[in-house]
């Protein structure tokens, strides 16, 4: 994974005013959907958090929410208490796995289908979908990973890697490409990433104990609602110089 620091992003129109920059939009756009995705994946550990420790994270994001979040993150990183690792283990499994200490039973558990089948159950139609959209892309998930396809953190890396396509596409100058891989992170973000997350986010502070995990739904929340904003004026100013990417 790549931990290096989450790299301001803001409006297309405000920080990236060069054709140059947009391979690096993109891939802090990939790194961030990555860095996201680890964090729901799994625990955190003494690897992981110490290079958190060492990252710095922007003051002015162009959204409040996800400044909120690094805010607060960032806080939390400086006075972890005496077992961070102890707490954040026990604070994700009653966060995500609504283990031991969960309120009543509830828990943000961190599947789409959860989230919009009426039963709340997993291994609806959300994961078939999104099954689909994996294998459209020539991907499957990693066998070893025992949670259905439609877990939160699978579902950013995906985003992550059609990030990677754009950059690639980015790379051999084919506008074509591009404007197909962006349409494709627009569709599964809408279809998908928005219309559950914002609900999970907002579960995930009901059940957490710690500052860390509260900073990562503002941090989650926040961003795909500026990712939004971000491909639609990617895809607009893409569309918009036939002559090059």
């Amino acid at each position: 994974m790549n931990t290096s620091p989450p790299i301001r992003i803001g409006r297309l129109g405000k920080d990236v005013e060069a054709k140059s920059e947009y391979p690096a939009l993109v891939a802090n756009r990939e790194n961030l959907y990555r860095f996201l995705a680890r964090l729901y994946k799994v625990e955190v550990d003494q690897a992981l958090l110490e290079r958190m420790m060492g990252m710095s994270f922007p003051e002015d994001c162009g959204e409040e929410e996800l400044a909120s979040g690094y805010r607060m993150l960032g806080a939390y990183l400086r006075c972890p208490g005496q077992d961070p690792l102890t707490d954040l283990a026990v604070d994700y499994a009653k966060v995500f796995l609504g283990a031991g200490g969960a309120k009543n039973g509830f828990a943000a558990f961190p599947y789409e289908s959860v989230y919009t089948s009426p039963e709340r159950l997993i291994m609806q139609e959300a994961r078939d979908q999104v099954v689909a959209a994996y294998r459209s892309e020539g991907l499957d998930k990693v066998e070893a990973l025992d949670v259905p396809e439609d877990h939160v953190a699978l579902e950013l890396e995906f985003m992550a890697c059609l990030c990677g396509e754009t950059r690639a596409a980015l790379a051999r100058g084919d506008r074509g490409a591009v404007l197909v891989s962006l349409a494709n992170q627009k569709d599964f973000l809408t279809r998908h990433l928005l219309n559950w997350v914002p609900a999970f986010c907002a579960d995930i502070p009901k059940c957490a104990d710690t500052d860390f995990y509260k900073a990562v739904a503002k941090l989650t929340s926040g961003y795909l609602r500026l990712e939004q904003a971000i491909i639609e004026e990617q895809i607009d100013d893409s569309a918009a110089h036939p002559d090059g990417v």
